[in-house]
């Protein structure tokens, strides 16, 4: 990649960052969605069936953590956000229960995961069992790094800290099966700045190798948004929210067809080569 793309992609990634930031808060402000950092509530806490009569073991417990694409935005009804649309997948995968909570809000970055997002989860969630909900936890899904890309977040620190989010759920919920995102295209969203998301985009290209490594160091799947979602994708006109940033239901439906695969596989992210 050109040196001088990437500075730009530095100087300027930030007010794509700070744009879609405001996207977001707007969306969920007209929604009365305030899920903000410490907020007590949660968006997506539900119970989610399999399809079919046949049960073949007790409920599954499913832990989401991220951004706004794992609080709803985008979406009006919780069935049709991704931590939902995920949990269903699975469900039917295992034909088993799954009670999934997602403690995401929007404009989350990696480093939120450490210091707020983790430790809320090894609390007790109001509403459901007393114990806390992480160490309990059958499948967690990380689903994080846009912001990281659009606030240009430095590549070593998105590293450490990365690692730090998957070394503290290993150890939480040793026994879980972990899934981690990859970082998406943003390229055709918001197309009014399309420079800024472009640089973005070239950012982000620097972070996903990061993703993919450390999904396969800490023993992650790791679902290839960037990779696979655009395919699924391709001649769709309704697979951006009416915000034209964030998924709709339809969009969302291929996230998680993505992440599902990687985490049902249960095949670790392989490495990807220097300067993917």
């Amino acid at each position: 990649m050109d040196r001088w793309l990437v500075h730009l992609a530095r100087v300027l990634g930030t007010a794509a960052g700070a744009l879609a930031g405001v996207v977001a808060v707007q969306l969920m402000r007209l929604r009365r969605m305030e899920f903000l950092p410490g907020h007590p509530g949660f968006y997506i806490n539900h119970v989610v069936h399999p399809n079919g009569d046949e049960r073949r073991g007790p409920r599954l417990r499913m832990a989401v953590l991220g951004d706004s694409t794992t609080a709803g935005v985008g979406v009006e009804r919780a069935e049709d956000s991704l931590p939902y649309l995920l949990a269903r997948l699975v469900a039917d995968a295992e034909a088993r229960e799954v009670h999934v909570v997602s403690f995401g809000w929007a404009g989350a970055r990696v480093a939120d995961l450490v210091r707020q997002q983790l430790p809320r989860s090894l609390q007790p969630v109001r509403g459901t069992a007393v114990e806390p909900f992480l160490p309990g936890a059958d499948v967690v899904a990380v689903v994080i790094g846009s912001n990281d890309a659009t606030h240009n977040t430095p590549p070593g620190r998105f590293r450490s800290d990365l690692r730090s989010v998957l070394e503290m759920v290993r150890v939480s919920a040793p026994s879980a099966r972990v899934v981690l995102a990859g970082i998406p295209v943003f390229r055709g969203a918001l197309r009014g700045i399309e420079p800024l998301i472009f640089l973005a985009d070239q950012y982000a290209r620097l972070l996903r190798p990061i993703s993919r490594s450390e999904a396969a160091r800490g023993g992650a799947a790791y679902g290839d948004l960037a990779g696979e979602v655009p395919e699924r994708l391709r001649g769709r006109t309704d697979a951006l929210s009416s915000d034209q940033f964030h998924p709709s239901a339809v969009g969302y439906a291929a996230w998680a067809d993505v992440i599902a695969a990687a985490l049902l596989s249960e095949t670790p992210g392989q490495a990807e080569p220097a300067g993917a």
